[in-house]
């Protein structure tokens, strides 16, 4: 299979000029098209994350902790009205980095096994369509362009994942000795139904997800004008 620095760099190339499409058609602005960027790169290892020994898991869940507590920070500094002391503001922090990174991940490594439920198409699509809805949620959803910019980052998360997976499955056939290794199949498989219960609880996530996904009609409309776009000035 390929290795950390092929995932994400094929993930960056990839996904940044998908985001600089977006941009020279006009359908995000220059911080939107840095984000999406940022996403589908982090999109591009995630599905490595099942792997208790490798730097994807390391990357991940170290910018997982960072997001956990600029979202809690951001939280208790503009929408709770108790006035906060310095010691809080320090302690919070440090009790929700140590929680995701010495509770949640130990028991994320324990009930997961490498090339398993993570490692598929089924996954892939869950944590596409949950960065929706938490994008969906954090942003004012009145604004136009909330559920449009919301799918967008679901697409860039599914886009790295499936680069990840591609770039797999092509890595287990070897082309030097024209032979398909073992590992082939592995990768881009639909679900892991080894784990029947895993995969029933993704598939009733995924639906729960779709029934309360934000409206679409407005993303079809973008994605289908792109009579602004310029491959060169």
């Amino acid at each position: 299979m390929a290795n950390f620095n092929t995932h994400l760099n094929t993930a960056v190339i990839i996904t940044g000029l998908s985001s600089a499409t977006l941009l020279s058609a006009g359908h995000i602005d220059l911080n939107s098209a840095l984000w999406l960027w940022f996403l589908g790169s982090i999109g591009g290892l995630l599905p490595d994350i099942d792997s208790d020994n490798s730097t994807s898991l390391d990357t991940i869940f170290n910018l997982f902790a960072l997001s956990a507590v600029l979202i809690v920070m951001h939280y208790i500094t503009t929408e709770l009205i108790i006035p906060i002391s310095f010691v809080e503001l320090v302690v919070v922090p440090l009790l929700v980095y140590g929680f995701i990174k010495y509770i949640i991940r130990p028991i994320f490594e324990w009930i997961t096994v490498h090339r398993g439920s993570c490692h598929s198409l089924l996954f892939i699509l869950l944590c596409a369509l949950l960065t929706t809805q938490v994008t969906w949620q954090l942003n004012d959803q009145t604004t136009i362009y909330s559920a449009t910019f919301a799918w967008l980052t679901g697409g860039f998360i599914l886009l790295g994942g499936l680069i990840h997976l591609l770039l797999d499955e092509i890595y287990s056939v070897d082309l030097s000795n024209v032979e398909i290794k073992r590992s082939f199949g592995t990768a881009l498989k639909i679900a892991n139904f080894d784990n029947k219960l895993i995969t029933l609880a993704s598939v009733i996530a995924i639906a729960g997800l779709i029934y309360v996904a934000p409206p679409t009609m407005q993303t079809i409309t973008l994605l289908s004008d792109w009579s602004r776009f310029k491959l060169i000035s």
